[in-house]
């Protein structure tokens, strides 16, 4: 993992996106930075729009979530535009898929494709029709409870907090989960401990 990884990774990327600009800012906790101005298009290749924006990649790489940071201004800097009105940088998606592929880990070029031109047409397509394709999701600490809202499956926040204590406790593989699913730890909420930790202390 790291730079070589990424210098790999990134002449591929160049196969497809052969203006990426890169620089390497040391000392960085996201060292690795790619500039381009980004292309929309729909599948029948129409072009919608190109915008300018940086991607920054953790040292750990391809570990870590990518950030997004908008230059382009061509949509408002705006919470409910899902970009932060300080530093342009963007929402992509919900926490809990950004700590899932924190984890796992993501290329630059998947980044870009599945991230990056997406967050683009997507906001194409709210400033057409007022709205965002798939649906709409909260920011800050609002957005970290709906993600855990959708994780346990319940809206009551106290029934939340019991089971993020639970998720902290010691138990057995073989243990039937805290959740209430009747499913054994192993096979449902053991897999994912380090990632409801992680968005927990987004509460913190």
């Amino acid at each position: 993992m790291g730079i070589r990884d990424f210098l790999e990774d990134l002449e591929e990327a160049k196969e497809k996106y052969p203006f990426l600009e890169y620089e390497y800012r040391e000392g960085k906790e996201y060292p690795f930075k790619l500039t381009d101005n980004f292309e929309v298009s729909d599948n029948e290749g129409n072009h919608w729009g190109t915008f300018s924006a940086s991607v920054y990649f953790h040292h750990r790489y391809p570990k870590e979530f990518p950030l997004l940071q908008d230059q382009s201004k061509a949509f408002p800097w705006k919470v409910d535009w899902h970009i932060s009105p300080r530093d342009g940088d963007c929402c992509v998606c919900g926490v809990i898929e950004q700590e899932e592929k924190a984890a796992l880990g993501i290329s630059i070029l998947k980044f870009i494709d599945e991230y990056v031109i997406s967050f683009y047409a997507n906001q194409l397509y709210k400033k057409h029709f007022g709205y965002y394709k798939n649906g709409e999701y909260a920011h800050n600490g609002e957005g970290v409870w709906e993600a855990l809202e959708e994780e346990f499956k319940t809206k009551d926040r106290k029934e939340i907090k019991r089971l993020l204590k639970e998720n902290r406790k010691k138990r057995g593989r073989n243990d039937v989960c805290f959740c209430g699913s009747g499913i054994k730890f192993k096979r449902c909420h053991l897999p994912r401990k380090n990632i409801i930790e992680k968005v927990m202390k987004r509460l913190i």
